[in-house]
């Protein structure tokens, strides 16, 4: 059996734990994107594994935590898994299997658990540590690279900690990158922002290589904000990206994000979302969506 996850930490832990109880042969990385239009870097066959993905027809084992409401329940028959509403899959891989063998992944599911109800605290975004730091070097700005994402499964599997995961080369060089992508963002964060009532404006515009770093870096340099909208370049030179997320610490902003960002054609979820605007149309657009965050 073929597994197929996401290349980050949840995905990792998944994998960590479905490797203990299921015969798996392989194991591959994608995203959301690329499973829906078939354009995986492999071939996913009937009887395939998938976790922290949306559905896939030849699925037999599947694990996730949304977007499994519109599903046909004829679909799912002869399905094994569990599919429910929860901070992370992981935490449905542990509920489900409930053997003793897994109870040495609990604290990885735990931590897992708190970054998909971003409960962060202030050194976890500004000076990370242990899992919390190798979460980051699987951020989506690496490139999606199988190699790294085996190796860390492996180190996971056999029990190394964090540390110990953290002194491998591979995983030192994206460390040194994070930590230098950081040092930039924070500086261009502080140029290019300004308040607008309750709402964090980011405009990244004037960057064809916008600078990459932790979002959650503005909830902390913008108190007083409870929801932040960023706006970048895109690759159709005629288009321009939107990316909002609420606050973690500030939560009083009662918007739910991936419904605003429907109305522009994107999506996201209640804390946070994309869409896609016309570059001709930013300075209605933006100041449009801005005030739909106000209050």
């Amino acid at each position: 059996m073929q597994l197929a996850t996401r290349l980050d930490f949840d995905g990792l832990v998944c994998a960590a734990m479905i490797y203990e109880m299921e015969r798996i042969e392989e194991i591959n990385f994608t995203n959301p994107k690329e499973l829906e239009e078939g354009r995986m870097p492999f071939y996913f066959d009937y009887g395939d594994a998938l976790a922290h993905l949306p559905f896939n027809a030849n699925a037999r084992l599947w694990f996730h935590n949304r977007d499994f409401e519109s599903i046909p329940p004829q679909k799912l028959e002869g399905v094994r898994g569990k599919w429910a509403h929860a901070n992370c899959v992981s935490t449905l891989v542990y509920e489900y299997y409930n053997k003793p063998e897994l109870e040495k992944f609990k604290p990885l599911v735990d931590h897992a658990d708190n970054l998909g109800a971003a409960i962060l605290t202030k050194e976890d975004i500004l000076d990370p540590k242990g899992w919390m730091m190798l979460c980051y070097t699987l951020d989506p700005r690496f490139a999606q690279d199988h190699g790294y994402g085996v190796e860390i499964l492996t180190a996971i599997r056999t029990g190394k900690s964090p540390e110990e995961i953290l002194q491998k080369e591979k995983v030192a060089l994206r460390v040194s990158r994070y930590l230098e992508d950081e040092k930039r963002y924070r500086a261009e964060l502080k140029q290019h922002t300004k308040m607008d009532g309750n709402v964090i404006l980011t405009d990244f515009t004037d960057f064809t290589d916008a600078p990459r770093g932790n979002r959650f870096v503005a909830f902390l340099a913008y108190p007083d904000g409870n929801v932040q909208v960023r706006v970048d370049n895109d690759r159709d030179p005629m288009r321009l990206k939107v990316s909002v997320s609420k606050s973690i610490f500030n939560k009083t902003c009662g918007v739910n994000v991936g419904e605003l960002m429907k109305e522009y054609s994107g999506g996201g979820v209640e804390g946070a979302g994309t869409c896609p605007i016309a570059a001709r149309n930013k300075d209605k657009r933006v100041p449009e969506i801005i005030e739909k965050l106000k209050g």
